[in-house]
């Protein structure tokens, strides 16, 4: 993530910092999350194939080994200690790099270590960098915890068909992981570091995740297809009335909470599951910065972007042009009679300029203090109208692009979540 795109409010090294502990934190649950569904063995690479970084074609082991070096490397920019090769133990975290690219290249001579063991060496280690974090900053453990809890949202769940022939425990299901009182927990902590992250990140974080929490929130039509039960206060889910009046409709009509949450056949759990993984990987993007925001714009969305925020700012013009004569409809008559009172101010306080044809000032402080009275009060006036029309001008200077970063950052939330059904 670059520095350059952070947010004002945060220095630059604290707030990579806190990018570097979100994406450590994601790093580590996916390493475990890669290692419990297993590594396929790997195929033959063949001499005309390209280069695995050009073409993104990253076999699982490849992408296991990478995410550990990655890990690694981000600890290291953290100044936090990594055990070496050797120490107390013969399986360590920075020997797991090794462990796995000798299985990639021969899996009968070196078998990978057991889940078992990596769960516990990640455990450890994770404890330690938590701590190690949370004596330097809360934003920095915050971050860390919130890394892995947002990247447990896929990798901890068990996939539909292993699921089936194992004793799977209800926080590694897709009901636990997708419930949208989890989800809204992780919402709430994004929030307290999104000064510390680029423009954007945040927003479609939060965006996609408040998408996913589904887990009590479909029903089965009368067709037998899954749907969002009471769709019109799901979409207005934000506002507290909201989510109690749409809660105790469905509290009356399942029964109870358990009621509400749907059961799904085997496609629609595969279904879940490959839609969920397309939406992991837009989340890993975005928490690792392999991806900024704006890079999940299409040409075509610039395009929309542009005229919308086109079509706004001139109708904002139109509607000020309008408030403007209304404005000066009613500032006109009280100009007439500014002016006439300074006429007739004017006349009093030089009764002789009229026939002398020269300016005399009074002497007398009565006069002198009505005459510059009525000048203070129009050079207030004048100073006021050049003030408010410099605040305009200024405004509809910095209006365009505010609307046109809304728009871009309303299709950003768009282009990043995956939805389901």
């Amino acid at each position: 993530m670059g520095n350059e795109s952070q947010q004002s409010g945060v220095p630059a090294d604290q707030a990579r910092q806190v990018q570097q502990a979100l994406s450590l934190g994601w790093m580590l649950a996916e390493i475990l999350g890669r290692w419990r569904q297993g590594i396929q063995p790997p195929r033959k690479t063949k001499t005309h194939d390209r280069l695995s970084f050009s073409s993104h074609e990253v076999l699982p082991g490849d992408a296991l080994s990478m995410a550990i070096q990655r890990a690694l490397l981000l600890a290291r920019s953290l100044d936090l200690e990594v055990p070496s090769p050797g120490d107390k133990a013969e399986v360590t975290i920075a020997s797991l790099p090794d462990l796995v690219d000798a299985y990639m290249s021969d899996p009968q001579a070196h078998p990978l270590p057991g889940v078992e063991v990596v769960r516990e060496l990640l455990e450890d280690w994770s404890r330690a960098v938590w701590i190690a974090l949370a004596a330097r900053s809360q934003d920095l453990a915050t971050a860390f915890s919130l890394g892995g809890s947002l990247a447990d949202t896929y990798w901890y769940m068990w996939p539909p068909g292993r699921a089936t022939k194992r004793q799977v425990r209800v926080k590694e299901t897709w009901q636990d992981l997708l419930s949208r009182q989890r989800l809204g927990q992780l919402m709430s902590r994004l929030r307290t570091i999104e000064e510390s992250l680029p423009p954007n990140v945040v927003a479609a974080l939060i965006h996609s995740l408040d998408r996913w929490g589904i887990a009590a929130e479909l029903e089965r039509g009368r067709d037998g297809r899954l749907r969002v039960s009471y769709r019109l206060l799901f979409a207005l889910r934000r506002f507290s009335w909201a989510r109690e009046l749409r809660y105790r409709l469905k509290l009356r009509k399942f029964g109870s909470f358990s009621g509400m949450v749907v059961t799904l056949s085997a496609d629609e759990e595969q279904a879940l599951y490959e839609n969920l993984a397309r939406q992991a990987g837009v989340w890993g993007d975005l928490v690792r910065g392999d991806r900024q925001p704006e890079n999940y714009l299409r040409p075509s969305d610039w395009e929309w972007v542009n005229w919308m925020s086109r079509l706004t700012y001139t109708a904002a013009i139109l509607l000020g042009g309008v408030l403007g004569v209304a404005s000066m409809s009613v500032l006109l008559p009280l100009l007439s009679r500014l002016s006439l009172g300074v006429s007739t101010a004017t006349t009093r306080a030089l009764p002789q300029f009229a026939e002398k044809e020269v300016i005399f000032l009074p002497l007398d402080p009565k006069e002198l203090s009505a005459w510059f009275s009525v000048i203070a009060t129009l050079s207030t006036f004048v100073v006021f109208v050049g003030g408010v029309v410099v605040r305009f001008f200024r405004t509809l200077v910095n209006f365009y692009d505010r609307v046109r970063a809304w728009f871009a950052r309303r299709r950003i939330q768009t282009r990043t979540t995956i939805t389901w059904p």
